[in-house]
C-alpha cells in the first residue's frame, strides 16, 4: 500500500492540460521553489490602551512598521539563516540555509524577501536608522543607506512593498516630506519568505531539505511563536533582544505582535497529523455503531436475546469489506491510497453496511414469529426436533431473501455503480475514494447475504436453545411459561409452516409481540395521517418549495476548495492560511511561458508578444503590474545603443558593446523579407552599395541576448541606466547543445515573462484568475506557430473547476441512468414505478444543492460548501443512497400489486409502509445518523463541511423522499389508470379512503 500525501498527487489529474504545462515549465526552468514563510501579524487585543506607537498618535490600530517590531522579526530571521545542524544519517553532513536557498544572481546571496532587506539585512543599519518609515518609502535619511539604491536588497533586487508587508495602508500620522514621494506605509503584517531550490528528483536533496525545514525552520518558528504569545513571556529566553527597549516591551507583554508560519512540508505533515487524530474518531464510531446495532436488533437487557454477537459479526463484515476493497485497489489495480480514502470510507461503509442487516433481521424476525420461532425453547429438544427447527429457520431465511433480497440487490448495485461513476472526475484522490468505496459496498453486500444471513440463522438457533449471547457454551436455566403464553404458542404452532399465505404478512407484523414503538407508530398514526388528502397537498407543496429553493441556490454555490478547510483546525497551518488570506497584499508569482517555436527575430512575433502582454495587463483585477519582460528590457537596451556607446567611449559605462546597425525586426519601414533579401545580396554587409539599409544579421541576435543576460546587478549599466540583464538570466533557456555563443544555430528553447498575481482572498479569485489568464493566452496562441500559457504553482489545482460542473452533470445523469436500469429490472419492467423512483432520487440529489445553500447562508464565510470534486462525488453518493431509501418502498408497493393485496394505490402504499416503513427509519435513517454523526467531531473542517454536512443532508432528504414524498407519489401515480387510482379522488373535493375505518379487511385487527 502506497500512501499518497503530495497535494498535487492528490488533486491534479496526471494527464490534464495544466499538468502537462507544469511538466514543460519544470523541464525548462526547473521545479518551482520550496517555500518557507514567516507571517508576523497584529494582535489587536493585546495592546495596552495607554501604549502609543512611536509613529502613530492618531490611529488606534497597531502598526508593525516600527523599529522594535522589525528588530524582533530580524532576530528570528537571522537565527533561521545562521543555524547549522547535522544530518541524521551516516554521512553526518552539516545543513544550513545556504545549502538549499535559491540564488537568483550567480555569486550573490540567498533570495529572502523580507522587510529587513530595506536595510540590506544589516541589523546595525536598522537599529540606528533615524526614520524607518521613510526608509520603507524609499527615501532614507540614513547616510549609510544613501550610498545604495533605495529599496534594493543586498543582492541588488528591488524590495516589493506588497510582498514584504501585509494589511497595508498609508500612515497619515507620518507624512513623507517629499510631496512627490511614495507614501509611508502602515502594515498589520510582516512577511519573511525563504525560497529554496526544489530538486525533487534527487531523493537525498529532498530528504535533507525536509530535515532542515523540520529541525531548523519549523522548530525555531514554533519557539518564536510561543515566545510572542501573551502567556509565552517565559519562553522568550530562546531569543535575546537586540536592545533594552525591545526587551522591556517583551517583558511587559505589550508587544502586540504574533507569529504564524508555513513550510513546504507543512501540508503533507498536516495530513499525517489529521490521520492520527481521526484514528480515535474511527474507533469511537465503530463502538457506537456496535452498541446501536446490538441494542436495536435484540433485547438489550436479555442475556440470551441481546444479539451482541450478531452485531459484532456485522461490524466485522464491514471491516472485512473495507479490507477487501483496499486489497483489490492496492494490489490488483495498483492505486495509491489517500487520507480521504482511509478516513472517510470506514465511516461511509459503516453507515451503509448495517442498513441491510436491519432489513434482513426485521423481515426474518417477522416471518419467524409466524412459526413461533421468536420465543425460547420450553423443553429439552430432541436431536430430531432441533434439526427440524434449524431446517425451518433456513426456510424462513429463504423466504426472507425472496421478500427483501431483490431490493437489497438493487440498492447495492446502484450504490456501487454510483461510486464507480464518481471515478470519472479524474481527480486522483477522488478516483481512489470512489473505487475503494464502490468495491467495499459490493464486498459488504456479498458478505451480508452469505455470512450475515448464516449468522442470523445460527443466532436464532442459539436463542431457541437458550444459550447466552457471546457465551454460547452456557445455557439459561429452564423456566415455566405462564398458561397464557402456552396457549398462544399452541395457537402459533397450528399455522401451516410451509404454506403461509402472503396475506398474513401485515397482520402478523401487527400482532407480533416484537413490534416496537416505531412499528406501532407507523401503523397506527403515521400511515393514516400521511394518506389524508390535506397531508398529500402539504407534502407536494413542501417538495415543490424545496425544488424552487434548490434551483435558486444551485447558482449561488461557489467553485473551489478553501485551503484552510483541508487541515486540522488545531494545526498551525490552519491559522497561517487564515491570516495569509486576510492580510496578504500580493498573490503568488506567475509567468507567461513561450515555447521553442517562438522566433524572436520576427517583427510580427514581437508585436504579438507586446499585444499579449497588453491584454494580460488589462486583467488588473487579477494581475499586479508591471509584467517583467526580458524582451522589453532587451529592446530598451537596443534603443539606447548609441547613447550607451558614447558613454562607453567616455569611460562612464560598463555596459557591454553591441552592434550599432539595427536588426531586421527593428526596421520600422522595411519588411523582414526585404531586409533578408538585402542581406543575401551583400557579401560584406555594412559596406555594400546594394544594401539600402545596413542591418545586423539575425544570426547575432541570440548570442547578443545571452550577452545581455550577463549585465551584472552591481554594474553601472544596471544601477544608473536600469538595464539589469542578469535578473532575466533564469527566464531564458538557450539551446544547451551549443557551446559556442556565436554559433549560427544558437536559439532560445523557452522563455518566460514574470509578474505577480493580486492577493487572492478566496477560491473564486483563484479560479477566475486561472480562467481569464488561460483564456487570453489560448486565444493568442490560436493560429500561431508559437504557443503561450500562464503558469503559477496554484494553477494546477484550479483547472478542474473549468470542467467540474460538466463532469458533475454528466456523472449525475449517468448514475441516474444506472439507477433507472436496475430499478426497472426489479420492478418487473414497470416503467411507471421505475420513473417515480428515479424522479424521487433526482429530486433528492437536486434538493441537496438547496440544503447546502441554506447551510452556507447560516454558516457564513469561511465554512461554505463549494462545488468541487469532493462535493461532486458526494452528490453521486446521494444518487446511490437515494435508491436505497426509495427502492424498498417501491418494491413492497409492487409486491402488493402483484399479489393483489389491495385495490387502490392507497391500499398498496399502506401495505408498503407497514412492511418496510419502520425498517427504513430505524434501519437506514437512524443507522446513518449514528455512522456519520461522529464526523461532526472530526478535527478537519474538510470532513465537517464536505462529509458530515453533505451526508447529513443525504440522510434528512432521503428520509423525506423515501418515507414522505415517495409514498404520496405512489398513492397518486403508482398504478395504471385502468386500476382504481387515488389521483382522481385526490383532485376532487371529497376525501376518499382517508379514514381508518375505510381500511380494507386486510389491515384490520
Amino acid at each position: 500500500m502506497h500512501l499518497q500525501t503530495d497535494p498535487q498527487g492528490l488533486w491534479v489529474p496526471p494527464h490534464s492540460i495544466v499538468a502537462q504545462e507544469q511538466a514543460h515549465f519544470d523541464e525548462l526552468f526547473g521545479p518551482f521553489f520550496r517555500i518557507e514563510q514567516l507571517l508576523f501579524y497584529v494582535d489587536d487585543f493585546s495592546m495596552d490602551s495607554d501604549w502609543k506607537s512611536e509613529s502613530a498618535t492618531c490611529d488606534a490600530a497597531l502598526d508593525l512598521v516600527q523599529r522594535h517590531f522589525l528588530l524582533q522579526m530580524t532576530k528570528i530571521q537571522t537565527q533561521i539563516t545562521n543555524t547549522v545542524i547535522y544530518s541524521q544519517d551516516e554521512a553526518n553532513v552539516t545543513l544550513q540555509l545556504q545549502d538549499f536557498c535559491y540564488r537568483p544572481i550567480q555569486g550573490k546571496g540567498c533570495l529572502i524577501t523580507s522587510p529587513f532587506q530595506y536595510w540590506r539585512n544589516n541589523v546595525t543599519l536598522l537599529e540606528f536608522d533615524p526614520d524607518v518609515k521613510l526608509t520603507t518609502a524609499c527615501q532614507t535619511t540614513n547616510p549609510k543607506l544613501k550610498d545604495y539604491s533605495p529599496c534594493m536588497d543586498e543582492n541588488g533586487i528591488p524590495v516589493i512593498r506588497n510582498v514584504v508587508f501585509g494589511g497595508l495602508s498609508s500612515d497619515d500620522c507620518h507624512q513623507n516630506p517629499d510631496p512627490c514621494g511614495e507614501a509611508t506605509p502602515q502594515a498589520k503584517a510582516l512577511m519573511v519568505t525563504f525560497l529554496l531550490n526544489n530538486n525533487w528528483k534527487n531523493e537525498t536533496y529532498t530528504r535533507y531539505a525536509e530535515l532542515w525545514e523540520k529541525e531548523v525552520f519549523l522548530k525555531i518558528a514554533e519557539q518564536a511563536a510561543e515566545s510572542l504569545k501573551p502567556s509565552g513571556g517565559n519562553s522568550s529566553d530562546e531569543f535575546i533582544w537586540d536592545s533594552v527597549e525591545d526587551q522591556e516591551l517583551a517583558d511587559a507583554g505589550i508587544d502586540g505582535m504574533r507569529l504564524t508560519y508555513m513550510a513546504q512540508r507543512s501540508v503533507a505533515d498536516s495530513l499525517i497529523v489529521q490521520t492520527n487524530q481521526n484514528a480515535f474518531i474511527v474507533v469511537v464510531s465503530y463502538l457506537v455503531m456496535f452498541f446501536y446495532v446490538s441494542a436495536s436488533l435484540g433485547k438489550f437487557k436479555d442475556p440470551v436475546r441481546s444479539r451482541f454477537g450478531l452485531g459484532l459479526a456485522g461490524i466485522v463484515i464491514v471491516l472485512l469489506s473495507l479490507g477487501a476493497a483496499m486489497g483489490i485497489s492496492c494490489s490488483i489495480l495498483q492505486m495509491d491510497v489517500t487520507m480521504i480514502t482511509i478516513e472517510v470510507v470506514p465511516f461511509l461503509i459503516l453507515a451503509i453496511g448495517v442498513d441491510n442487516m436491519f432489513i434482513l433481521t426485521n423481515e426474518f424476525d417477522r416471518l419467524a414469529a409466524l412459526r413461533g420461532l421468536e420465543t425460547l425453547g420450553t423443553k429439552r429438544s430432541t436431536r430430531d426436533r432441533a434439526e427440524e427447527e434449524l431446517l425451518m429457520m433456513k426456510q424462513v431465511m429463504g423466504e426472507t431473501m425472496v421478500n427483501v433480497g431483490p431490493s437489497i440487490v438493487v440498492a447495492a448495485i446502484a450504490e456501487t455503480l454510483a461510486f464507480l461513476v464518481g471515478a470519472l472526475t479524474r481527480i486522483p484522490a477522488l478516483t481512489s475514494f470512489c473505487v475503494v468505496a464502490g468495491l467495499a459496498v459490493a464486498a459488504n453486500f456479498v458478505l451480508q447475504i452469505t455470512w450475515f444471513a448464516s449468522a442470523l440463522v445460527l443466532d436464532t438457533h442459539r436463542v431457541r436453545g437458550r444459550r447466552y449471547d457471546l457465551f454460547p457454551w452456557m445455557k439459561q436455566k429452564l423456566t415455566l411459561i405462564p398458561p397464557a403464553m402456552v396457549k398462544k404458542r399452541k395457537e402459533s404452532n397450528n399455522h401451516d409452516q410451509y404454506d403461509l399465505l402472503v396475506d398474513d404478512r401485515a397482520a402478523s407484523t401487527r400482532a407480533s409481540s416484537n413490534a416496537g414503538f416505531i412499528q406501532r407508530f407507523v401503523e397506527k398514526t403515521y400511515i393514516p395521517f400521511l394518506l389524508r388528502r390535506s397531508t398529500k397537498v402539504l407534502v407536494l407543496v413542501i417538495a415543490f418549495a424545496i425544488l424552487i429553493l434548490s434551483a435558486f441556490g444551485s447558482s449561488k454555490l461557489p467553485l473551489g476548495l478553501e485551503q484552510e478547510l483541508a487541515v486540522p483546525t488545531d494545526f498551525y497551518l490552519h491559522e497561517y492560511f487564515k491570516k495569509q488570506t486576510a492580510l496578504g497584499e500580493a498573490g503568488p508569482p506567475a509567468y507567461v511561458v513561450l515555447d521553442s517555436a517562438a522566433d524572436y527575430t520576427d517583427a510580427r512575433l514581437q508585436q504579438d508578444v507586446n499585444i499579449l502582454l497588453d491584454e494580460l495587463s488589462g486583467l488588473h483585477q487579477y494581475i499586479e503590474l508591471p509584467i517583467y519582460s526580458w524582451l522589453h528590457t532587451f529592446n530598451q537596451w537596443r534603443q539606447m545603443r548609441f547613447f550607451l556607446q558614447e558613454k562607453i567611449d567616455q569611460g562612464l559605462s560598463d555596459c557591454p558593446t553591441q552592434p550599432m546597425d539595427p536588426f531586421p525586426y527593428e526596421l520600422a519601414n522595411v519588411s523582414f523579407e526585404d531586409a533578408a533579401r538585402d542581406i543575401s545580396l551583400a557579401p560584406n554587409f555594412g559596406h555594400s552599395a546594394l544594401a539600402t539599409v545596413n542591418v545586423t544579421p539575425n544570426a547575432l541576435f541570440y548570442p547578443l541576448v545571452k550577452n545581455f543576460t550577463q549585465i551584472s546587478i552591481d554594474s553601472s549599466c544596471c544601477q544608473y541606466f536600469g538595464l539589469c540583464g542578469a535578473q532575466y538570466e533564469g527566464d531564458i533557456v538557450f539551446n544547451e547543445a551549443i557551446e559556442d555563443d556565436n554559433a549560427d544555430n544558437l536559439s532560445i528553447v523557452g522563455s518566460r515573462m514574470r509578474f505577480q498575481l493580486n492577493a487572492m482572498r478566496n477560491q473564486t479569485m483563484f479560479v477566475n484568475s486561472y480562467y481569464y489568464l488561460h483564456s487570453v493566452t489560448s486565444a493568442w496562441s490560436a493560429g500561431k506557430a508559437a504557443t503561450a500559457f500562464p503558469y503559477a504553482l496554484v494553477f494546477v489545482f484550479e483547472e478542474q473547476y473549468t470542467y467540474i460542473q460538466g463532469i458533475a452533470l454528466q456523472s449525475v445523469l449517468l448514475a441516474l441512468a444506472v439507477a433507472f436500469g436496475v430499478v426497472f429490472v426489479l420492478m418487473d419492467g414497470s416503467l411507471r414505478l421505475t420513473t417515480i423512483v428515479t424522479l424521487s432520487v433526482l429530486s433528492m440529489a437536486f434538493s441537496q444543492l438547496g440544503f447546502l445553500f441554506v447551510w452556507n447562508v447560516l454558516a457564513g464565510p469561511g465554512a461554505e460548501t463549494s462545488i468541487n470534486a469532493v462535493s461532486v462525488v458526494n452528490l453521486l453518493a446521494c444518487i446511490g443512497l437515494g435508491v436505497e431509501f426509495c427502492v424498498h418502498m417501491a418494491h413492497q408497493f409492487s409486491f402488493s400489486r402483484k399479489h393483489h393485496l389491495g385495490t387502490t394505490a392507497n391500499d398498496h402504499t399502506r401495505y408498503a409502509l407497514t412492511s418496510v416503513g419502520a425498517s427504513i427509519f430505524s434501519g437506514i435513517t437512524l443507522t446513518k445518523f449514528c455512522g456519520i454523526g461522529v464526523l461532526a467531531f472530526a478535527p478537519s473542517m474538510l470532513f465537517r463541511v464536505y462529509f458530515f454536512r453533505m451526508y447529513l443532508g443525504i440522510v434528512v432528504l432521503g428520509c423525506f423522499h423515501g418515507l414522505v414524498l415517495l409514498p404520496v407519489l405512489l398513492s397518486l401515480f403508482g398504478q395504471p389508470e385502468k386500476y382504481p387510482n387515488d389521483l382522481s379522488s385526490f383532485l376532487l373535493s371529497e376525501e376518499y379512503d382517508d379514514e381508518v375505518e375505510d381500511e380494507p379487511e386486510l389491515f384490520k385487527n
